[in-house]
């Protein structure tokens, strides 16, 4: 990690959190290098799951591309990218600048951004009269508040006219990101889809990741899990949370597998299960502890 990475991210650490949920904070970060760019991404607690992980891994190399094609043609310098991107939970921040010969974007509080969002972050800095943003949404010492509301408002037309320009459409052949017992993950479309044998699948990337016992698979939703044998759904079981809302935060469960059972647990112990899913009968049974 570099250096102004870690600077940010120490500094983001001591600032005032906004977090709607009950867990405190702890900022589980990731590295993606590539050739001309190190994208870190922080999730608090992992609420994301993996699979935001495995998507920005996606986006980290399609951006490389982009920025190495932006050089190539004298567009950009010949520096690297390096990008920071906090939990939007975190208080509001995005930070452009240059520092120690390389590009540095650091940013916090808005949702995670997509691969377009990111390519409007590069092509910034392709603009010849480009100047560094500095958005940072507290108040200043001895600033009024009169005077941190105009600069709010200043601030944030510098980052909306950011992510509202105009881009050129990219163009990359979609690739697998993934892969694990059989199932792949392949990006497309700025998006992650399951794959097997070649055959895309209709279930959502918004969960925790497949799981296989013997010839069957579990895929993951918010509200369903769906067991799969040979391409087709054999059982589809919606996920009650009338007393378990307090835990569905987004974070991916933890997964144990034998040879009769798959028991699906909130955390590392897997005595956490609020789920089990029995192979011999084809069904799920909900730990009484949780009813």
């Amino acid at each position: 990690m570099k250096k102004t990475i870690v600077i940010f991210s120490v500094y983001l650490s001591l600032l005032p959190i906004l977090c709607t949920t009950a867990k405190a904070t702890n900022c589980e970060d990731i590295m993606f290098e590539e050739e001309k760019i190190s994208l870190g991404l922080c999730q608090n607690y992992g609420r994301y799951g993996e699979r935001t992980n495995l998507l920005f891994k996606a986006r980290t190399k399609v951006l490389n591309n982009y920025i190495k094609d932006k050089i190539a043609r004298g567009e950009l310098e010949d520096k690297e990218f390096e990008i920071w991107i906090s939990d939007p939970i975190y208080i509001r921040g995005l930070f452009i600048g240059q520092e120690n010969n390389v590009y540095s974007v650091s940013m916090s509080g808005y949702s995670f951004p997509s691969l377009d969002q990111l390519i409007r972050i590069v092509d910034y800095f392709t603009k010849p009269d480009w100047e560094p943003i500095a958005a940072y949404y507290e108040r200043r010492e001895n600033e009024t508040e009169e005077a941190a509301e105009k600069r709010y408002e200043a601030e944030e037309q510098k980052v909306s006219d950011l992510f509202e320009a105009t881009i050129e459409q990219i163009v990359y052949q979609p690739f697998i990101i993934w892969e694990r017992d059989g199932v792949s993950l392949e990006y497309s479309g700025d998006r992650l889809k399951y794959v097997i044998n070649g055959t895309p699948l209709p279930f959502k990337v918004n969960s925790t990741l497949p799981a296989k016992i013997h010839n069957r698979y579990l895929f993951f939703e918010r509200e369903y899990i769906y067991v799969v044998q040979d391409m087709k759904i054999i059982k589809t079981h919606k996920i009650e949370f009338e007393d378990l809302w307090r835990f569905n935060l987004g974070e991916d469960y933890a997964i144990f597998t034998d040879s009769k059972w798959v028991n699906i647990c909130w955390h590392s112990e897997e005595d956490s299960w609020f789920y089990r899913y029995s192979y011999d009968e084809n069904e799920f049974y909900k730990n009484e502890r949780w009813k």
